[in-house]
């Protein structure tokens, strides 16, 4: 059997609210992944329905029943009487005339199939063989019975439901060649088609949703002069609470004793007393939607108004001249069977509950917050999940957010830069250690103390204008400090946090190797002048003894000439 509820993963923000509200913990989460549990959803539509990311969806079968129209062979439709409380301005003849003009072949009432499924739970009644008889209208109701309930299988009605009776005899009718589509407000339906032990006969299911987007095109102004009805008009009283049981002949009911129940909350109530107490002579009407189909899924996700759309049911009732469906004359001769127990989940011992829970933190019962953020109403719950690997055992909100306060705690605590958290007024909110030993005085001293020495910085509103941090070197802090200051604004909490990287060294590192700098630069002129002085004396020198030499040679020179002479 296919998923019939799908999940968009990119959609998912892994809020864990499906898991929350529902009610029989059919959703796993593991590896930040969640996943429907297909062998223990009962399609109730919760989660669906609560999506805040709208991440959920149900199949969608139109597709499939296009198809079918496309095709050869004829395809019926038989509709939910719960119509009454979706189009509340559209008339059955109006609807069927629409369906046969996008290509359906005939369009009938469940309502037609309803009759027959009470005329076999009054056959059961009155044969008084069974322990107890649940209906089994409610496809959500008999997966619910079959995979958490097993010891009440039993139990349950041997009879097709009111959809599946219909499709029964609308192909005796019509043959068996043709395709049945039902329509109506349940997801469950989309499963129970699908199942061959349901009885097999319907070949989709759509809701009233995919109903309105097959004749969107279509004009509704038309009626089906040939619309088809039903003799037995109490039929259409099936979609609310006790409706089934007003269906049911009173003589009928001999040793048993009525039981109507709709909301999954109060199907488990009864059906977890019923396994335990084991009352017999109960004729039990099971409902999984509160307000019985009326509220169903697709209802609650259009906002429909159950008590209203019981008022059109009642109204459906009443006798009146109506053509009857062809198909109301065939019966069914043989009854519905259902699965056997599945297979129970294991279940851990106290020591490993006990070690499940102080991965998490949870060493004492005392620590045992049972917040619910999980999804699961206690800690012991969610342990019991996290063992049979439908939970993860980081799924903790609390163990979470302290870890994470933690580690930014111990980030705080041991960094080096100074960290403070300001108000707007520039009043000290928090510091971390660095902090106090720029500040010279501890957290108790400084929380509530004013900075004016931040007044007139044009970095904090450099911070606030860009929504960025906002970086100034050199700034002077706490005297004889020279630090680094980001500044980044919080504007959802209307605060500063200031980190001071404490520059001081590395600015008298830098001011000592400029003052040696300076002294090199001053002693190299200092050579240069010297050398030049030297090198002028030099020359100086050389330009004497130049003179003298040349003076002598030049009277040398002339000496030797008038000798000569």
């Amino acid at each position: 059997m296919s998923s019939i509820i799908k999940l968009n993963e990119e959609g998912c923000q892994n809020c864990y609210k499906c898991i929350r509200h529902c009610p029989i913990k059919a959703i796993s989460f593991q590896n930040g992944r969640v996943q429907i549990i297909e062998d223990q959803c009962v399609l109730c539509g919760t989660c669906v329905e609560v999506c805040p990311q709208n991440a959920r969806f149900t199949k969608d079968h139109r597709p499939k029943v296009l198809e079918l129209l496309a095709g050869s062979e004829p395809v019926y439709a038989t509709i939910a009487p719960s119509y009454k409380g979706f189009f509340e301005d559209m008339t059955f003849e109006q609807i069927s005339a629409a369906l046969k003009a996008v290509g359906f072949a005939g369009v009938e009432e469940t309502a037609v199939g309803a009759y027959e499924t009470s005329r076999s739970y009054e056959q059961h009644l009155l044969e008084g063989k069974m322990e107890n008889i649940i209906t089994t209208a409610c496809p959500s109701v008999v997966m619910m019975i079959e995979r958490h309930y097993p010891a009440l299988t039993s139990q349950l009605a041997p009879s097709y439901s009111p959809m599946m009776a219909h499709a029964k005899m609308m192909k005796q009718k019509y043959g068996q060649n043709i395709h049945v589509v039902f329509i109506g407000p349940c997801l469950a339906k989309k499963a129970e088609a699908q199942d061959p032990l349901a009885g097999g006969d319907v070949d989709y299911a759509l809701s009233f949703q995919a109903l309105r987007a097959l004749i969107e095109n279509v004009p509704h102004d038309v009626i089906d002069e040939q619309a088809l009805g039903t003799l037995h008009t109490e039929s259409r009283l099936y979609p609310k609470p006790s409706g089934i049981l007003k269906t049911i002949e009173p003589a009928s009911y001999g040793r048993y004793k009525k039981v109507c129940v709709d909301g999954i909350e109060n199907c488990m109530e009864l059906f977890d007393w019923m396994e335990k107490e084991r009352p017999t002579g109960l004729f039990v009407e099971a409902n999984m939607c509160a307000g019985a189909c009326m509220g169903g899924p697709v209802m609650r996700s259009e906002k429909k108004s159950s008590f209203k759309g019981r008022m059109f049911i009642d109204d459906a009732r009443k006798p009146r001249d109506e053509r009857p469906a062809p198909s109301a004359s065939c019966e069914i001769l043989h009854d519905r069977v259902y699965r056997s127990a599945p297979k129970a989940l294991p279940l851990p011992t106290e020591e490993q509950i006990r070690a499940i829970l102080s991965q998490i933190g949870k060493n004492d019962p005392s620590q045992e917050l049972n917040c619910g953020g999980c999804g699961y109403d206690t800690c012991r719950q969610k342990a019991i999940a996290v063992f049979q690997g439908k939970a993860d055992v980081n799924m903790c909100l609390p163990f979470l957010r302290e870890k994470a306060e933690n580690t930014s705690a111990a980030v705080l605590q041991h960094s080096p830069n100074g960290t403070i958290a300001l108000s707007a007024d520039m009043e000290i909110l928090d510091i971390n250690p660095a902090a106090e030993a720029m500040l010279g005085m501890e957290r108790s001293q400084a929380v509530g103390e004013v900075m004016p020495e931040f007044y007139g910085d044009d970095t904090f509103d450099t911070a606030r204008e860009s929504g960025k941090p906002a970086m100034k070197r050199g700034v002077q802090f706490a005297g004889d400090l020279t630090v680094e200051e980001t500044v980044v604004h919080i504007p959802e909490s209307q605060m500063y946090v200031v980190f001071l990287k404490d520059m001081t060294e590395d600015y008298k590192n830098k001011e000592r190797l400029e003052e040696m700098r300076m002294q090199t630069v001053d002693t190299a002129q200092k050579v240069i002048d010297k050398q030049m002085r030297v090198a002028q004396e030099i020359a100086s020198l050389l330009g004497e003894t130049t003179a003298e030499t040349k003076v002598a040679l030049t009277s040398l020179k002339k000496s030797m000439e008038r000798e000569d002479l």
